[in-house]
Formats: structure tokens, C-alpha cells, sequence
């Protein structure tokens, strides 16, 4: 027996026949033009662009901010209620973020905060990278609330003005809530997306559901010898050694596991697959050995299967002709929920001590430290995925609005601010809801970051239909 496509357990939700318009469009490219540029160094942010975020959406969505309440988190952080007809029920929870990444030393062919459209795409920094999710958000809240609408419970909106620096605007947030009370029953944040160019050769496209996310630790490796001058150099020079321990250290990961989670994910990819990739994702009780090592042998396939280990800074002798003392190199890791940051630091160390015995030196020459000056965080909890309302729920509205998609849960390589409520919430859910094509995940953080215009309408009736319904979220199947 092959896999199967899934499918929803209720009926589909749609948007009710709302469509959006150009002037959706035209609010959305206003807040593009808000250069919410976020800086590791917070002293070089312009705050007087931050300043300008909320009374343009004031301006821009009167309506839902005449209904709503506003709570400010730190500087720029925003918390949002919108009251439901029963304040009793917990809670419904939408999220996204604000700031961009810097554009400097990129090379775009419209000027990134101009918000041009050209070729039926809207050029602009933000555009998939949140602020997509931001502009449909209080485009469907404002156009409920022009219909009377009341949502059955509580939706509260978070954004972050510093999701991109792992600032501590969400771990604010959530203390917030937490003191007044506040457990959310669904979050829903930014993540997968209704992905075309899937792999495993799927040509339909897939709406892929973070249920969880990997963890993240920096580690730096540091490796010691006697320095001295370039003209002689030895087998175990601080550069040297520091090489072959990085090497180890990213040659031996960890041993690949495949996790329900993972499975779910590879029976719907192959379920919308050729009759091969049917029969073998159908059956992993038989063909789980073979798909492992296949899925091993690829680094995006490989990623979801282990934690990695991305080597992504090295740092040696300040002078061209001088061996250094010290060596130092950055790990960038990215932790697999089956495991820890304990047993990911304990890895890469047996790791560096067993190169260092194969080089003849003590094994105390190098060390391997977290890197307290960069957050980290464990593995995110799975959210429920089988035979679960909310998860349903969110297929529902998926297939209301895209009824050519498929839809699968997977665990998210990258970290996002909804980690954070997990400390209140059971159901945390990493979905953007836009087609994201195989070019467009690629221009995430890249030069010429754009959306279709019609990407973006499209985008704006997964959130009314989203909405829109919630009196179904707990309900199974009806």
C-alpha cells in the first residue's frame, strides 16, 4: 500500500467571498516603505522609523484600532487585543515581526524600500520576511470589523521589533501574558508556507505546517599552541589543529533519525509523488533503513533528520606572517528536537578531544564553549499534528482558500519568536499564509526580496478565512 494525501476532517472555511483589492495593495507597500531596518547593535537602529510603525497602521486600519487594545512591549514590541464575544475561552494568538534585515552590500534591482511593482511582483525588503504577514493580519481584522464581525473568543495579535536580532521583545510578551493570566490555545506564527517546487519531485503544492522548531546554540572552538613565526611552522600549529577539529567536528553530526514528526511530512511529500516514492514513503516500516541513508546523503534532506553543525566563522593571526596562540572558529548549530544543547556541545567536545589524540597532542589545547553573547535556545515542544482540532482547524482554512494544496506538518530548521510561547501555549504553529515558490524561499534575507501581487491578495483571504471562523478551532471534523 502507497501513502495517501491527507485531508481535512471537516469541511473547507473560506473567506466567505472576500477578495482583496489594489487598495490592499497599495497599504500594504506603504508599510514597506517603513525602513524597520533592525541592527545587532542597537545604538545604530533609527528609531525615529520605528516611531512612524504604529500611527501609520493607526491611520491605515482606523477601523480595527477603534476596536482593539494596545499594550506597547520595550521599545517598539506590539500587543494587541481584540475582544471576543467570550473572554472565558482561551485565546487565540497571531503573530509576526516588523523589522527587516539590513539591505547594505546587497545588489537589487529596485531600490528595496520603495515598494515597486514591476513584472506583477512588488519589489521590497519585508515583502515575504514578515511584513506580508503583518499587512493581511489587520487587512482581514479590518474588514471583518467593517462587517460587525465579533470574534467568538479573545484574538490577540504580538509583534516583534527585533525578531531578527533575537531580541527579547517575545520573551517580554509572553511574561506579559503570563502575569495576566493569559494561555493562548493556538499561536500561530510565521514559518512554512503553501510551498511550490517541493522535493521528492512533488509538482503540487504542498502547505507546510511548523510543529516544531529546531534549537540553536553558537559554539566556539578554540585551539592553543606556541605561536611564533610563519617561516616555521608545525603539524600542530593553533590554525592547524583548529582546522582538523572544525573538520571533525562537521564530518560526524550525529547519527540521522527519522521522527514521527519527519515521517508525517515524507507520507504527504510522497503521497503527491511519483508511484516509487508512494510505495517507499508508504511503508517506512519497511523502507525506513534505506530512507534514512538516502535522505543522509543530501544537506536539505540530511537537515531534517539531525542536528547540524554549520562552521560559519574562523579567526587566526592578525599579521599574514605570524602563527597565532590562538585559533578561534564559530559553530552556527541547529539542534534536532530528539536532543539537547548539553548533547550537542558533549559532541562536538568527545569530538575535539578525539582529533586532538589523533594529532598527538593533549586533548586540553582545545576547548569547545557555548557562546554566551548569541541567545540559544532548546528544541521547540512538538505541537499536536494527528487527530487535533486546531491542526485541522488550520487545514480547513488552507483547503477553503488553496484547494489544489496539500498539507503536512515538519519541524522548522530556522528559530522564530514563537519558541517563546510555548512556555503558555500547547499549540504553536509556524505557518505564513502565501505561496512561497523555491525562488522566493531563496530571496528570504537576499537582494530583490519580492511577492506577487497577486501572491499577496491571494495571502490576505487565508487570514479573513483564517478569522473569520474561529468558531470552529475546537472542533474535530464538523
Amino acid at each position: 500500500m502507497g501513502a495517501k494525501p491527507s485531508a481535512a476532517q471537516g469541511t473547507p472555511l473560506a473567506a466567505g467571498g472576500y477578495k482583496a483589492g489594489d487598495d490592499a495593495v497599495e497599504r500594504f507597500r506603504e508599510l514597506l516603505r517603513i525602513a524597520t531596518v533592525s541592527r545587532e547593535d542597537v545604538s545604530q537602529r533609527d528609531s525615529t522609523v520605528f516611531a512612524q510603525w504604529i500611527p501609520t497602521l493607526r491611520r491605515l486600519y482606523p477601523r480595527f484600532f477603534a476596536v482593539a487594545e494596545l499594550t506597547r512591549i520595550d521599545d517598539f514590541g506590539i500587543l494587541l487585543r481584540w475582544p471576543g464575544a467570550d473572554a472565558g475561552l482561551d485565546p487565540v494568538v497571531m503573530m509576526a515581526h516588523q523589522d527587516v534585515v539590513p539591505v547594505e552590500g546587497q545588489d537589487w534591482q529596485h531600490d528595496p524600500f520603495a515598494a515597486d511593482i514591476a513584472d506583477g511582483q512588488i519589489w521590497a525588503r519585508g515583502t515575504l520576511d514578515t511584513k506580508d504577514i503583518v499587512a493581511a493580519f489587520f487587512e482581514a481584522a479590518e474588514h471583518l470589523v467593517g462587517q460587525g464581525y465579533v470574534p467568538p473568543r479573545d484574538v490577540w495579535y504580538f509583534s516583534s521589533d527585533g525578531e531578527e536580532i533575537a531580541a527579547p521583545t517575545a520573551v517580554h510578551a509572553v511574561e506579559w501574558l503570563r502575569e495576566h493570566d493569559i494561555h493562548p490555545y493556538l499561536v500561530l506564527d510565521e514559518g512554512g508556507a503553501v510551498a511550490t517546487d517541493a522535493p521528492l519531485g512533488v509538482t503540487e503544492p504542498v502547505a507546510m505546517v511548523g510543529v516544531s522548531e529546531k534549537g540553536h546554540v553558537d559554539l566556539t572552538v578554540t585551539a592553543r599552541a606556541n605561536g611564533g613565526h610563519a617561516s616555521t611552522p608545525a603539524a600542530n600549529d593553533a590554525c592547524r589543529l583548529l582546522c582538523r577539529v572544525c573538520e571533525t567536528i562537521s564530518a560526524n553530526p550525529g547519527k540521522p533519525q527519522l521522527t514521527p514528526a519527519v515521517e508525517a511530512t515524507l507520507a504527504e511529500l510522497g503521497a503527491r509523488s511519483s508511484e516509487l516514492y508512494q510505495a517507499v514513503f508508504g511503508n517506512l516500516w519497511l523502507t525506513r533503513p534505506a530512507v534514512t541513508k538516502i535522505m543522509a546523503a543530501s544537506p536539505e534532506t540530511a537537515a531534517m533528520l539531525r542536528t547540524t553543525y554549520a562552521l560559519t566563522q574562523l579567526e587566526g593571526s592578525n599579521a599574514h606572517n605570524v602563527l597565532p596562540p590562538v585559533a578561534r572558529a564559530n559553530f552556527n548549530v541547529r539542534i534536532a528536537p530528539f536532543e539537547t544543547i548539553d548533547d550537542a556541545v558533549e559532541r562536538a567536545r568527545r569530538l575535539a578531544a578525539q582529533q586532538c589524540r589523533a594529532s598527538g597532542v593533549d586533548p586540553s589545547l582545545v576547548t569547545v564553549e557555548v557562546n554566551e553573547a548569541i541567545p540559544y535556545t532548546e528544541p521547540a515542544p512538538i505541537s499536536p499534528y494527528e487527530n487535533d482540532a486546531a491542526f485541522d482547524y488550520l487545514h480547513r482554512c488552507v483547503a477553503g482558500v488553496y484547494p489544489e494544496a496539500g498539507f503536512a506538518p515538519y519541524v522548522q530548521n530556522s528559530c522564530t519568536d514563537s519558541r517563546e510561547f510555548n512556555a503558555i501555549c500547547d499549540r504553536v504553529y509556524r505557518f505564513c499564509g502565501f505561496v512561497y515558490s523555491g525562488e522566493a524561499r531563496t530571496l528570504l534575507h537576499a537582494a530583490n526580496e519580492r511577492i506577487g501581487v497577486d501572491v499577496y491578495k491571494r495571502g490576505v483571504e487565508f487570514y479573513v478565512a483564517f478569522l473569520a471562523n474561529l468558531e470552529h478551532v475546537e472542533t474535530l471534523g464538523a
